[in-house]
Protein backbone atom coordinates (compact mmCIF):
# COMPACT_ATOMS: atom_id res chain seq x y z
CA UNK A 1 0.00 0.00 0.00
CA UNK A 2 2.73 2.23 1.04
CA UNK A 3 4.54 2.20 -2.71
CA UNK A 4 0.91 3.30 -4.32
CA UNK A 5 1.06 6.39 -2.41
CA UNK A 6 3.82 7.75 -4.48
CA UNK A 7 1.58 7.32 -7.84
CA UNK A 8 -1.29 8.40 -6.03
CA UNK A 9 0.49 11.91 -5.45
CA UNK A 10 1.44 12.11 -8.77
CA UNK A 11 -1.43 11.21 -10.09
CA UNK A 12 -3.05 14.27 -8.02
CA UNK A 13 -0.48 17.05 -8.69
CA UNK A 14 -1.38 15.91 -12.92
CA UNK A 15 -4.71 16.69 -12.57
CA UNK A 16 -4.65 19.62 -10.37
CA UNK A 17 -1.62 20.91 -12.80
CA UNK A 18 -3.51 20.17 -16.02
CA UNK A 19 -6.98 21.41 -14.38
CA UNK A 20 -4.78 24.74 -13.86
CA UNK A 21 -3.60 24.83 -17.18
CA UNK A 22 -7.82 24.00 -18.93
CA UNK A 23 -8.99 27.24 -16.62
CA UNK A 24 -5.67 29.51 -17.51
CA UNK A 25 -6.38 28.55 -21.36
CA UNK A 26 -10.39 28.98 -20.59
CA UNK A 27 -9.67 32.55 -19.17
CA UNK A 28 -7.34 33.49 -21.86
CA UNK A 29 -9.94 32.62 -24.52
CA UNK A 30 -12.71 34.59 -22.32
CA UNK A 31 -10.14 37.54 -21.90
CA UNK A 32 -9.42 37.19 -25.75
CA UNK A 33 -13.36 37.52 -27.07
CA UNK A 34 -13.66 40.29 -24.33
CA UNK A 35 -10.86 42.12 -26.28
CA UNK A 36 -12.64 42.00 -29.72
CA UNK A 37 -14.46 45.32 -30.99
CA UNK A 38 -17.19 45.53 -32.92
CA UNK A 39 -16.45 47.81 -36.43
CA UNK A 40 -20.27 47.89 -37.92
CA UNK A 41 -23.06 45.34 -36.60
CA UNK A 42 -25.73 44.41 -38.81
CA UNK A 43 -26.73 40.22 -39.14
CA UNK A 44 -26.56 37.99 -41.79
CA UNK A 45 -30.36 38.85 -42.81
CA UNK A 46 -29.52 41.93 -43.36
CA UNK A 47 -26.39 41.73 -45.40
CA UNK A 48 -27.01 42.71 -49.01
CA UNK A 49 -23.43 42.14 -50.51
CA UNK A 50 -20.03 41.10 -49.72
CA UNK A 51 -17.41 42.58 -52.57
CA UNK A 52 -13.66 42.29 -52.68
CA UNK A 53 -11.56 44.31 -55.39
CA UNK A 54 -7.72 43.95 -55.65
CA UNK A 55 -5.77 44.61 -58.95
CA UNK A 56 -6.14 41.08 -59.81
CA UNK A 57 -9.47 39.74 -58.98
CA UNK A 58 -12.81 40.92 -57.64
CA UNK A 59 -15.07 38.77 -55.47
CA UNK A 60 -18.73 39.25 -55.30
CA UNK A 61 -20.85 37.98 -53.13
CA UNK A 62 -25.21 38.56 -53.42
CA UNK A 63 -26.94 36.88 -50.84
CA UNK A 64 -30.64 34.94 -51.84
CA UNK A 65 -32.61 32.36 -50.05
CA UNK A 66 -35.47 29.57 -50.61
CA UNK A 67 -37.09 26.80 -48.98
CA UNK A 68 -33.59 25.42 -48.47
CA UNK A 69 -32.22 28.32 -46.58
CA UNK A 70 -29.26 31.40 -47.37
CA UNK A 71 -27.02 30.67 -50.31
CA UNK A 72 -24.77 33.01 -52.57
CA UNK A 73 -24.68 33.82 -55.98
CA UNK A 74 -20.88 34.59 -56.37
CA UNK A 75 -18.97 36.44 -59.03
CA UNK A 76 -14.92 35.86 -59.54
CA UNK A 77 -13.37 38.37 -62.09
CA UNK A 78 -9.85 37.85 -62.44
CA UNK A 79 -6.53 37.78 -64.15
CA UNK A 80 -5.61 34.64 -65.61
CA UNK A 81 -1.53 34.07 -66.17
CA UNK A 82 -1.31 31.91 -69.39
CA UNK A 83 0.62 28.92 -68.59
CA UNK A 84 2.35 26.15 -70.49
CA UNK A 85 1.36 22.49 -70.56
CA UNK A 86 3.28 21.71 -67.92
CA UNK A 87 1.63 24.24 -65.59
CA UNK A 88 4.76 26.96 -65.78
CA UNK A 89 4.11 30.19 -66.72
CA UNK A 90 4.10 30.46 -70.72
CA UNK A 91 7.00 32.36 -71.78
CA UNK A 92 6.02 32.56 -74.84
CA UNK A 93 3.98 35.21 -74.00
CA UNK A 94 4.98 38.82 -74.47
CA UNK A 95 5.83 40.83 -71.58
CA UNK A 96 3.61 43.63 -73.20
CA UNK A 97 0.44 41.19 -73.22
CA UNK A 98 -2.37 42.38 -71.34
CA UNK A 99 -3.16 39.71 -69.18
CA UNK A 100 -6.84 37.68 -69.69
CA UNK A 101 -8.93 38.56 -67.51
CA UNK A 102 -11.91 35.81 -66.86
CA UNK A 103 -15.08 35.67 -65.50
CA UNK A 104 -17.01 32.82 -63.58
CA UNK A 105 -19.95 32.83 -61.13
CA UNK A 106 -21.05 29.80 -58.96
CA UNK A 107 -23.10 29.06 -56.05
CA UNK A 108 -21.61 29.38 -52.43
CA UNK A 109 -23.50 27.41 -49.47
CA UNK A 110 -21.82 26.17 -46.17
CA UNK A 111 -18.74 28.54 -46.17
CA UNK A 112 -20.28 31.65 -48.42
CA UNK A 113 -22.72 31.89 -45.05
CA UNK A 114 -20.05 30.89 -42.41
CA UNK A 115 -18.19 34.32 -44.26
CA UNK A 116 -21.46 35.78 -43.67
CA UNK A 117 -21.97 35.51 -40.39
CA UNK A 118 -18.35 36.66 -39.91
CA UNK A 119 -19.12 40.08 -41.56
CA UNK A 120 -22.66 41.15 -40.31
CA UNK A 121 -21.15 41.86 -37.72
CA UNK A 122 -17.50 42.04 -38.62
CA UNK A 123 -15.67 42.25 -35.03
CA UNK A 124 -11.81 42.24 -35.09
CA UNK A 125 -9.61 41.32 -32.80
CA UNK A 126 -8.42 44.32 -31.35
CA UNK A 127 -8.63 48.11 -32.22
CA UNK A 128 -5.21 49.79 -33.48
CA UNK A 129 -6.55 53.15 -33.49
CA UNK A 130 -6.19 56.16 -36.27
CA UNK A 131 -2.77 55.62 -38.19
CA UNK A 132 -0.08 57.84 -37.70
CA UNK A 133 1.52 59.93 -40.22
CA UNK A 134 4.12 58.49 -41.99
CA UNK A 135 3.09 54.78 -41.29
CA UNK A 136 1.16 53.37 -43.65
CA UNK A 137 4.14 51.02 -44.69
CA UNK A 138 4.42 49.57 -41.87
CA UNK A 139 0.92 48.20 -41.54
CA UNK A 140 0.78 47.12 -45.66
CA UNK A 141 -1.50 50.69 -46.27
CA UNK A 142 0.82 52.06 -48.94
CA UNK A 143 0.86 48.80 -51.18
CA UNK A 144 -2.96 47.49 -50.20
CA UNK A 145 -3.83 43.75 -50.56
CA UNK A 146 -6.92 45.05 -51.71
CA UNK A 147 -10.34 46.95 -50.59
CA UNK A 148 -13.25 45.28 -48.79
CA UNK A 149 -17.02 46.53 -49.47
CA UNK A 150 -19.86 45.32 -47.13
CA UNK A 151 -23.32 46.45 -47.41
CA UNK A 152 -25.45 45.33 -44.58
CA UNK A 153 -28.82 47.25 -43.60
CA UNK A 154 -28.69 49.55 -45.90
CA UNK A 155 -25.47 51.13 -45.40
CA UNK A 156 -21.75 50.03 -47.03
CA UNK A 157 -18.98 49.70 -45.09
CA UNK A 158 -15.04 49.84 -46.44
CA UNK A 159 -12.22 48.43 -45.47
CA UNK A 160 -8.52 48.83 -46.96
CA UNK A 161 -6.77 45.80 -46.18
CA UNK A 162 -2.99 46.03 -45.70
CA UNK A 163 -0.42 43.49 -44.57
CA UNK A 164 -0.04 40.65 -42.11
CA UNK A 165 0.34 41.17 -38.58
CA UNK A 166 3.43 39.02 -37.56
CA UNK A 167 2.54 36.12 -37.27
CA UNK A 168 0.06 35.63 -40.13
CA UNK A 169 -2.64 34.90 -38.37
CA UNK A 170 -4.34 38.27 -38.72
CA UNK A 171 -5.05 41.29 -41.44
CA UNK A 172 -4.01 45.00 -40.80
CA UNK A 173 -7.58 46.85 -41.94
CA UNK A 174 -8.37 50.75 -42.00
CA UNK A 175 -11.97 51.35 -41.87
CA UNK A 176 -12.03 54.07 -44.73
CA UNK A 177 -14.93 56.60 -42.90
CA UNK A 178 -12.92 57.04 -39.93
CA UNK A 179 -9.41 56.09 -41.01
CA UNK A 180 -9.01 53.40 -37.13
CA UNK A 181 -6.78 50.90 -37.94
CA UNK A 182 -7.67 47.19 -36.22
CA UNK A 183 -6.46 43.67 -36.79
CA UNK A 184 -9.08 41.61 -38.04
CA UNK A 185 -9.45 37.71 -38.74
CA UNK A 186 -7.09 36.57 -41.50
CA UNK A 187 -9.73 33.91 -43.16
CA UNK A 188 -12.12 36.22 -44.18
CA UNK A 189 -9.36 37.83 -46.91
CA UNK A 190 -7.99 34.32 -47.47
CA UNK A 191 -11.37 33.17 -48.51
CA UNK A 192 -11.57 36.17 -50.79
CA UNK A 193 -8.12 35.57 -52.54
CA UNK A 194 -9.00 31.99 -52.82
CA UNK A 195 -12.61 32.27 -53.60
CA UNK A 196 -12.73 29.76 -56.35
CA UNK A 197 -11.91 27.28 -53.86
CA UNK A 198 -12.87 28.14 -50.89
CA UNK A 199 -16.40 29.27 -51.50
CA UNK A 200 -17.52 27.60 -54.22
CA UNK A 201 -20.31 24.87 -52.68
CA UNK A 202 -19.20 21.27 -53.77
CA UNK A 203 -21.67 19.42 -51.95
CA UNK A 204 -24.45 18.33 -53.93
CA UNK A 205 -26.57 18.03 -50.56
CA UNK A 206 -26.46 20.15 -47.36
CA UNK A 207 -27.80 16.70 -45.17
CA UNK A 208 -26.21 13.66 -43.63
CA UNK A 209 -26.38 10.02 -45.24
CA UNK A 210 -27.12 9.18 -42.15
CA UNK A 211 -30.64 11.27 -41.94
CA UNK A 212 -31.67 9.53 -45.09
CA UNK A 213 -34.67 7.34 -43.65
CA UNK A 214 -35.82 6.38 -47.38
CA UNK A 215 -35.26 7.41 -50.87
CA UNK A 216 -37.50 7.87 -53.76
CA UNK A 217 -36.17 6.87 -57.58
CA UNK A 218 -37.98 8.05 -60.95
CA UNK A 219 -37.23 7.27 -64.13
CA UNK A 220 -39.02 7.41 -67.72
CA UNK A 221 -42.24 7.63 -65.88
CA UNK A 222 -41.68 5.21 -63.60
CA UNK A 223 -41.07 5.10 -59.43
CA UNK A 224 -39.27 3.03 -57.22
CA UNK A 225 -38.77 3.60 -52.74
CA UNK A 226 -35.92 1.82 -51.36
CA UNK A 227 -34.52 2.11 -47.70
CA UNK A 228 -31.20 1.79 -46.14
CA UNK A 229 -30.88 -0.84 -43.85
CA UNK A 230 -29.75 -0.07 -40.56
CA UNK A 231 -27.36 -2.82 -39.72
CA UNK A 232 -24.91 -2.33 -42.32
CA UNK A 233 -23.75 1.06 -43.78
CA UNK A 234 -24.11 1.32 -48.02
CA UNK A 235 -27.02 -1.67 -47.58
CA UNK A 236 -29.87 -0.86 -49.35
CA UNK A 237 -33.31 -2.74 -49.67
CA UNK A 238 -36.38 -2.47 -51.41
CA UNK A 239 -39.34 -0.47 -49.48
CA UNK A 240 -41.78 -3.44 -49.88
CA UNK A 241 -39.29 -5.65 -48.68
CA UNK A 242 -36.78 -3.69 -46.16
CA UNK A 243 -35.02 -6.96 -44.21
CA UNK A 244 -33.52 -8.42 -47.91
CA UNK A 245 -30.72 -6.65 -49.25
CA UNK A 246 -30.42 -5.62 -53.02
CA UNK A 247 -26.97 -5.15 -53.65
CA UNK A 248 -27.93 -3.75 -57.30
CA UNK A 249 -29.12 -0.67 -55.38
CA UNK A 250 -26.67 0.06 -52.89
CA UNK A 251 -23.95 -0.29 -55.90
CA UNK A 252 -25.65 1.95 -58.23
CA UNK A 253 -26.52 4.67 -55.21
CA UNK A 254 -22.59 4.68 -54.85
CA UNK A 255 -22.28 5.35 -57.92
CA UNK A 256 -24.94 8.34 -57.59
CA UNK A 257 -22.87 9.41 -54.73
CA UNK A 258 -19.64 9.81 -56.85
CA UNK A 259 -21.55 12.54 -58.76
CA UNK A 260 -19.20 15.88 -57.82
CA UNK A 261 -19.78 19.61 -59.04
CA UNK A 262 -17.08 20.26 -61.70
CA UNK A 263 -18.27 23.62 -62.40
CA UNK A 264 -21.52 25.71 -62.44
CA UNK A 265 -23.85 26.43 -65.36
CA UNK A 266 -26.15 29.01 -64.70
CA UNK A 267 -27.09 28.80 -68.40
CA UNK A 268 -26.73 25.08 -70.27
CA UNK A 269 -26.81 25.24 -73.60
CA UNK A 270 -30.02 23.87 -74.39
CA UNK A 271 -33.37 24.12 -71.93
CA UNK A 272 -33.00 21.65 -69.20
CA UNK A 273 -36.40 20.63 -67.79
CA UNK A 274 -37.66 18.17 -65.00
CA UNK A 275 -39.02 15.96 -67.35
CA UNK A 276 -36.19 15.46 -69.24
CA UNK A 277 -34.44 14.06 -66.69
CA UNK A 278 -32.51 11.01 -67.05
CA UNK A 279 -33.35 9.67 -63.79
CA UNK A 280 -34.27 11.77 -60.41
CA UNK A 281 -34.16 11.07 -56.78
CA UNK A 282 -35.77 12.20 -53.84
CA UNK A 283 -34.25 12.20 -50.47
CA UNK A 284 -36.90 11.85 -47.22
CA UNK A 285 -36.79 11.80 -43.51
CA UNK A 286 -39.67 9.55 -42.34
CA UNK A 287 -42.10 11.70 -45.07
CA UNK A 288 -39.95 14.98 -44.62
CA UNK A 289 -38.35 15.73 -47.90
CA UNK A 290 -34.82 16.59 -47.83
CA UNK A 291 -33.47 17.35 -50.84
CA UNK A 292 -33.23 15.73 -54.65
CA UNK A 293 -30.86 15.17 -57.24
CA UNK A 294 -31.94 14.89 -61.45
CA UNK A 295 -29.19 14.25 -63.74
CA UNK A 296 -29.50 15.09 -67.75
CA UNK A 297 -27.15 14.60 -70.41
CA UNK A 298 -26.50 16.88 -73.49
CA UNK A 299 -24.35 16.94 -76.36
CA UNK A 300 -21.02 18.14 -76.01
CA UNK A 301 -17.71 18.54 -78.07
CA UNK A 302 -16.65 15.03 -77.12
CA UNK A 303 -19.50 12.98 -76.99
CA UNK A 304 -21.92 13.71 -73.87
CA UNK A 305 -21.73 16.42 -71.39
CA UNK A 306 -24.16 15.53 -68.00
CA UNK A 307 -25.46 17.82 -65.64
CA UNK A 308 -27.44 17.37 -62.27
CA UNK A 309 -29.53 20.02 -60.21
CA UNK A 310 -30.55 19.82 -56.50
CA UNK A 311 -31.46 21.40 -53.65
CA UNK A 312 -27.95 22.42 -52.78
CA UNK A 313 -26.16 23.24 -56.10
CA UNK A 314 -29.48 25.43 -56.76
CA UNK A 315 -27.94 25.62 -60.72
CA UNK A 316 -26.87 23.28 -63.32
CA UNK A 317 -23.49 21.59 -62.58
CA UNK A 318 -21.41 20.29 -64.69
CA UNK A 319 -20.40 16.67 -63.78
CA UNK A 320 -17.66 14.10 -64.85
CA UNK A 321 -18.54 12.59 -68.01
CA UNK A 322 -17.77 8.82 -67.05
CA UNK A 323 -19.30 9.01 -63.42
CA UNK A 324 -22.94 10.44 -65.32
CA UNK A 325 -22.78 7.68 -67.90
CA UNK A 326 -22.20 4.95 -65.16
CA UNK A 327 -25.39 6.22 -63.18
CA UNK A 328 -27.45 6.51 -66.71
CA UNK A 329 -26.62 3.19 -67.69
CA UNK A 330 -27.28 1.29 -64.61
CA UNK A 331 -30.43 3.37 -63.54
CA UNK A 332 -32.11 0.89 -65.78
CA UNK A 333 -31.50 -2.18 -63.84
CA UNK A 334 -33.18 -0.13 -61.03
CA UNK A 335 -36.29 1.33 -62.10
CA UNK A 336 -37.45 -0.94 -64.98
Amino acid sequence: MKGLWPHLAALVVAAVLALSIWSRDEKAIKAEESQKVEIWGGTPDQLERIRFESPTRTVTLEPRKDAVGRFYVTELDKEETPRSPHGAPDAGVSASEPPKRTTTRFIGVKDANEIAGKVAPFMAIRQLGPLGAGRAEEFGFDKPEGTLKVKVGGTEYVLVIGSATPGGQERYAKLERTGVVYAVPGDVVQSMLGAESRLLERDLHGFQDADVSKVRITRAGKTREVVPMPQKKGAWADAAAPAKLDETVGNWLTKVSRLHVMEYVENPPSPLKPESALVRLDYFAGNKPLGFLELYKLPGEKGSDYYVRSENSRWFVKVLTSAGEQVEQDAASIVK
